[in-house]
């Protein structure tokens, strides 16, 4: 039951991606980065999210912090990320619930305890699809984004 209450919420939204360039995203958003971003980050081409369910996993199972959206850069930023700087000043997200749950399983996650649920919004910032799984996406996010809006999964 509550498997389908919660298919309900997520399902109630409808999610949108759309596609742009950077620069007209700036332009409509103004938006102030979380972060200081390097030159040419965000990536030139992005996707707007609109109502879109994103996941990200959590250090614990029943609550997430601020650590849990401090991306690479922020958590090792003596490193020199070279050409991989623009990925490091973002955070990683899953845009499938069935592969974050089994991201969960894999070993390279293993201090993973839970799930979070994002609805994100064109405010929040952009997204761009990367990896070599089509669900992960790099997530450059904004200042308007606010913690309160996250749910826990069940696991």
């Amino acid at each position: 039951m509550l498997f389908f209450l919660y298919f309900c919420l997520v399902n109630s939204f409808k999610e949108v991606l759309s596609s742009c360039y950077i620069e007209d995203y700036c332009k409509s958003y103004r938006p102030e980065w979380a972060c200081d971003m390097p030159d040419g980050c965000p990536p030139h081409e992005v996707q707007v999210p609109d109502k879109h369910p994103f996941y990200r996993l959590s250090k614990y199972s029943d609550s997430y912090d601020a650590d849990d959206f401090k991306t690479y850069a922020e958590t090792d930023p003596k490193r020199n990320w070279g050409q991989l700087l623009p990925m490091a000043v973002g955070l990683s997200v899953i845009d499938n619930e069935v592969k974050a749950r089994k991201n969960l399983k894999l070993p390279m996650f293993r201090q993973y305890k839970g799930i979070i649920l994002l609805i994100l919004n064109p405010i929040d910032g952009v997204v761009k699809q990367t990896g070599v799984h089509r669900s992960h996406y790099t997530w450059w996010r904004t200042k308007s984004f606010h913690m309160s809006n996250l749910q826990m999964l069940k696991l």
